[in-house]
């Protein structure tokens, strides 16, 4: 009997010793790990009218719905629901624009900032027959390319849509 509560007692002690040496952790761990991740953020450039118009910019790669369908395109990939390949957009730094439509129509625009941190645009479509304008949302520029979430309710077809885009430089 002596024996058993023996064994028990060190195996306690000897479980709490090794729980407790596992648990433990120093205050430079826990410095070094913090630092480790916020060496791995990114900065994003400031949106300015310089920046965003200095290229006509392409889609790489748009996720959304449009009328009640899914939209998704990434560039010269397959299973695409509809082909932007041709398409583009040109912002001009006067707030002017051109918008070329994948079948080759091109559409005069016109473009605005909607707040102070240029985060937020308009751009304003005329006779396409009907005017209508997109709200491109939630802009950053990171790495040479231009994300985005767009929404408007096409003033043609009545269709609202939402949609997150990847632009690039077109070449």
């Amino acid at each position: 009997m002596k024996t058993v509560k023996t064994i028990l007692v060190c195996s306690t002690l000897l479980a709490i010793f090794f729980f407790s040496s596992l648990s433990s952790c120093k205050k430079e761990d826990v410095i070094q790990n913090v630092t480790n991740v916020t060496d791995t953020i990114y900065a994003e450039h400031p949106i300015t009218a310089q920046l965003i118009c200095t290229n006509n910019l392409q889609i790489q790669e748009v996720r959304g719905v449009r009328g009640g369908s899914i939209l998704y395109y990434l560039r010269g990939g397959s299973g695409n629901t509809q082909s932007f390949d041709n398409e583009y957009i040109k912002l001009n730094t006067d707030n002017s624009g051109l918008y070329h439509e994948n079948s080759g129509i091109e559409r005069a625009i016109t473009w605005n900032f909607t707040n102070s941190t240029n985060t937020k645009l308009v751009v304003n479509f005329t006779n396409t027959p009907a005017s209508f304008s997109v709200t491109w949302d939630n802009i950053r520029y990171k790495d040479g390319k231009w994300y985005y979430d767009e929404y408007y309710t096409d003033g043609n077809t009545g269709q609202n849509s939402h949609a997150q885009f990847v632009k690039v430089p077109k070449p």
